[in-house]
């Protein structure tokens, strides 16, 4: 009776999960991690249960010899608590100098990080380049979220692990100049398989081994373009919004997306995005506007993250934030679900209305430049409908919680469901205009330049991969900076034009090699001086 009242829950909270299959079969799967924890216990099967809270731990590499810029690593974490030196999660990157994260339970760990020095395509203990010491506890750390944990690299550490492993198969992930290894990828990208998305809701920690940096990019970073963050729902990931990223504008905008695992504490999740995305500490925009598109539960997701806003000068702004058929109250599948369930899902505790997180989500003012606009969906197609009006998912008094509205600037309404409204082609117009609306740092006249690309010239070593990357991306707006066919906008820009033209000593590497460049293509100069406006600061060079 018990097994039939649970088996009958589930067609209520179909429309949360993808199925009842799948549901029965991650419930077996939590069963098996349970009991092989009461026979056989470890941190590495304990991460897996839902039952069980872990922390997220990330921090970058610093390496100030330089000596392993495309070299294969890895940072893993080992644990005493229930097998001497059990190695309980491992991130693979190359290069040192961008973000790592992990995923713990509470504990305490020793952090390795490992170089492939000798390129055998192996870890071995000889090859350990730094060594970190980290303690997780909830009393210590609530939110669960251990930041900035930079670990500097030396040339040899000894360790007493004897342990080898091998540099993952077909590890041959784009790195990137700005990004964590790997955060470069396309929508077809077996990483955004529904099967991966799907695997981030029922079990977290596995999903965390395939996508660990849950920050993803679709190019590498040009500077000059705004990024636009799309934060999926339960279940689902950045390819549900296709549809919206076809028709972006990409000469001025950029698509990022907060790819995460979709049944975890929602509060923790939150933290994470502040963290990656608005503290300033881990992407830095300094002038650069950020824009937001939350659909369903991201959308509390990146609300409650920008209650995490300190006011420092710092952190990134965020112009426009849109949530799109969000449950912004709540969903009482969810309490029934959390009451009744086979599994538990950390994030169906916060979606239930009665919930802390619920209560509280609106309980800060959003900053002043802030501009939120509310999207919502009614259609509901369903044959049988009980219940109050929804989008045959979340209903329309939780789309339409009365704080969002009084916070909103707007709210629209499209008359699709819960998931077709990410192609329905009024509410892309509605939002590609919002989108439209955020207006770059940089004057059009400028914007007219950068457009034009990079420079198709060859360059010696002498040139680092930055300066190489953004000749080839950016030259003709460097080019145009220096003769003064675009007037400078800022300081710093300045500083670049004298010290290339070696008015004053160049400080940084790009002005060093950038002044190499004007005397290898004093060309390039010179046929952009003929456009040169009369109020150029070297009209007369």
């Amino acid at each position: 009776m018990i097994y039939k009242h649970n088996f009958n829950l589930l067609f209520l909270l179909v429309p949360l999960l993808l199925s009842s299959c799948t549901y029965l079969k991650y419930s077996s799967i939590q069963a098996d991690y349970k009991r092989i924890q009461n026979a056989d216990p470890s941190q590495l099967n304990l991460k897996h249960m839902l039952t069980k809270e872990t922390f997220f731990v990330f921090g970058k590499t610093i390496d100030p010899s330089r000596q392993y810029t495309s070299t294969p690593m890895a940072i893993a974490a080992y644990s005493d608590k229930f097998k001497k030196n059990e190695r309980v999660d491992t991130m693979y990157f190359k290069g040192a100098g961008t973000h790592y994260g992990l995923n713990l339970p509470e504990g305490n760990y020793t952090l390795l990080v490992y170089a492939d020095k000798n390129k055998d395509m192996k870890f071995q203990p000889s090859e350990v380049v730094a060594l970190k010491k980290i303690a997780l506890q909830q009393q210590a750390i609530p939110d669960k979220i251990k930041k900035h944990i930079d670990i500097t690299l030396s040339n040899n550490v000894k360790v007493s692990i004897s342990e080898s492993f091998a540099v993952p198969s077909g590890f041959n992930t784009r790195q990137s100049l700005f990004y964590p290894t790997g955060s470069i990828r396309q929508l077809d990208d077996p990483i955004f398989n529904e099967n991966i998305a799907t695997l981030g809701m029922y079990d977290p920690a596995s999903f965390t081994a395939l996508a660990p940096t849950m920050f993803y990019a679709l190019e590498e970073d040009i500077p000059y373009k705004i990024p636009v963050v799309f934060v999926h729902g339960i279940g689902d990931g950045p390819r549900a919004f296709n549809s919206i990223i076809e028709q972006l504008d990409k000469n001025r905008y950029k698509p990022w997306f907060f790819y995460y695992p979709s049944g975890g504490d929602l509060k923790q999740l939150a933290t994470l995005f502040y963290n990656i995305f608005i503290s300033g500490k881990v992407v830095t925009l300094e002038d650069t506007p950020l824009i937001i598109v939350a659909h369903s539960m991201g959308g509390l997701i990146t609300r409650e993250a920008l209650n995490q806003y300190k006011g420092s000068a710092k952190e990134n702004k965020v112009s426009l934030m849109v949530t799109i058929a969000s449950p912004l109250n709540g969903h009482s599948a969810a309490a029934s679900g959390e009451k009744y369930g086979l599994i538990v899902l950390p994030a169906w505790r916060d979606l239930n209305p009665e919930s802390r997180f619920t209560a509280r989500l609106f309980r800060k003012a959003l900053p002043e430049f802030v501009n939120y606009q509310l999207f919502y969906a009614y259609q509901n197609s369903s044959t049988f409908k009980s219940g109050e009006n929804n989008d045959g998912v979340v209903p329309l008094s939780s789309q339409l919680r009365a704080e969002a509205q009084n916070e909103s600037q707007n709210q629209f309404g499209f008359n699709s469901n819960h998931t077709d409204i990410l192609s329905n082609d009024l509410m892309i117009q509605r939002l590609i205009k919002q989108i439209s609306q955020v207006k770059s740092q940089y004057p059009e006249s400028h914007l007219e330049v950068l457009f034009k690309g990079g420079l198709n010239v060859p360059l010696s070593d002498n040139y680092s991969p930055l300066t190489q990357y953004l000749i080839h991306t950016v030259g003709h707006y460097l080019v145009a900076l220096i003769n003064g066919s675009v007037t400078t906008s800022h300081p710093a820009q300045l500083q670049f034009i004298q010290a290339s033209l070696g008015k004053i000593p160049a400080t940084t590497k790009l002005e060093k090699e950038f002044k190499i460049f004007v005397r290898e293509y004093p060309e390039l100069l010179k046929i952009e001086n003929q456009a040169r406006p009369a109020n150029s600061p070297l009209k007369n060079h």
